[in-house]
């Protein structure tokens, strides 16, 4: 029988390896040993360079020192008159926008076009009750009394302060409205407070007491969804607030909704001292999708209005937000409506992959998207675009004084609109 190739009985070839397998041990061994001395036992350090060594003189700003501050006044101006002593539509032309407390972005705004705007109107007050009571809300929406016991409770600790340090040639007067702002509804009962004269009197003390606590040169009215049998005491209120601040030297300012039949403009413009025509809103939350302020019908507004209200009384108020409209695939009913500023309504494109497309007959912005309930979403808006041919339709009209509604989305169609503002009077 032939040998194994690796019987070894002698155990000779185990020797030789237990032999290389010290070597190798102690070789390894002695690598890592240098090892550990190379990396943890310090050597010489290297020689520092001769250099000098470079310190910058660097230092913090304060939010006030870093923002881009803007021109001193307003250039659009051709007199120095305040801008409610102005004649409305004349040579001159008048730019006010509303102020809003819950976007923060319109505060944003304020401070980056205030050289650009002569009236504010910050939506602070709210008649919510049929008492007249004038109610405030706080920065989560909780509501307050803004008048108690004589005691005035302020509705904005920013606004006035950054007016008065910038030493901003801007007029303010305060804005008082029925909407509320937890529920987002425009409130009926309105109509029980306009017809009740002690409710009309309890207001109008409240809001004098109010205005007299900083420098606001006067009040804005903005009830809407106002019943028709309340007309006669929304009348009443009108020229009974009138005629308070005109005896103590303020102006007062009216939101009135376009060629609405149940309004009586000749009288409320003759009792005011301007009405804030709300162009816009052809198409929203309670109406199928659509334009919200079609070029033709924008303009016919201005014509009807024209015929309706003396041209010195006419503010043009223009948009600058949309709707989205949420509409069933399968019962095509709308199941949801969302108003939206322009930045929003950008987002949504982008998000969705959506082209936006002025459409040709309405000059608005239009698109349209699909949600991952397989809701269909109708999307229109007003921005810079549409705001440079509303203006440009006014001026042809002869009129020359606007109010944007609203500052708030700090964004390129802003900074557009600022533009088209500063195009001319």
């Amino acid at each position: 029988m032939a040998k194994s190739v690796f019987y070894d009985p002698g155990q000779k070839r185990w020797g030789r390896l237990r032999i290389l397998f010290s070597v190798l041990g102690a070789i390894i061994t002695g690598l890592v040993l240098f090892f550990i001395i190379t990396v943890f036992v310090e050597a010489d350090p290297l020689p520092r360079l001769s250099m000098p060594e470079q310190k910058r003189n660097l230092r913090a700003l304060h939010e006030r020192e870093h923002r881009k501050r803007p021109q001193a006044r307003n250039t659009h101006r051709k007199t120095s008159a305040p801008p409610s002593q102005v004649v409305l539509n004349t040579d001159e032309g008048i730019r006010a926008a509303y102020y809003v407390t819950w976007d923060a972005a319109s505060f944003v705004s304020l401070k980056e076009y205030y050289p650009q705007i002569d009236i504010l109107f910050p939506e602070w007050l709210h008649v919510l009750t049929p008492d007249g009571q004038l109610q405030g809300f706080d920065s989560v929406n909780h509501p307050f009394r803004v008048v108690e016991n004589g005691t005035v409770h302020s509705t904005d600790d920013r606004v006035m302060p950054f007016l008065r340090t910038e030493k901003a040639e801007v007029e303010v007067f305060p804005l008082i409205n029925n909407f509320e702002p937890v529920s987002k509804q425009w409130l009926t009962n309105i109509g029980d407070f306009l017809n009740d004269p002690a409710a009309r009197q309890n207001f109008r003390s409240q809001l004098l007491l109010y205005l007299a606590s900083d420098r606001f040169k006067g009040a804005a009215l903005d009830f809407e969804e106002i019943p028709l049998k309340a007309q006669p005491g929304f009348n009443a209120l009108v020229e009974e607030l009138g005629a308070d601040l005109h005896a103590r030297g303020l102006r007062l300012y009216v939101n009135v909704p376009v060629s609405d039949k149940d309004y009586n403009y000749g009288r409320l413009a003759a009792a005011s001292d301007g009405l804030v025509i709300m162009n816009y809103d052809q198409h929203q939350t309670t109406s199928s999708p659509g334009p919200v302020a079609a070029q033709d019908w924008f303009t016919a507004n201005l014509k009807q209005a024209l015929k309706d209200i003396p041209k010195t009384k006419i503010i043009c108020a223009i948009g600058s937000y949309g709707y989205d409209w949420a509409v069933s695939t399968r019962t095509r009913r709308i199941v949801n409506v969302d108003t939206n500023n322009v930045q929003e309504a950008w987002l949504h494109a982008t998000e969705s992959g959506s082209e936006i497309e002025l459409d040709s007959d309405s000059l608005n912005p239009h698109f349209a998207y699909e949600d991952e309930n397989n809701a269909r979403h109708e999307v229109w808006y007003l921005d810079a675009v549409t705001a440079m041919n509303e203006m440009r339709a006014a001026r042809n009209t002869g009129i020359r004084t606007f109010a944007l509604w609203r500052l708030g989305s700090e964004d390129r169609s802003l900074e557009d609109l600022g533009q088209s503002f500063r195009g001319g009077s």
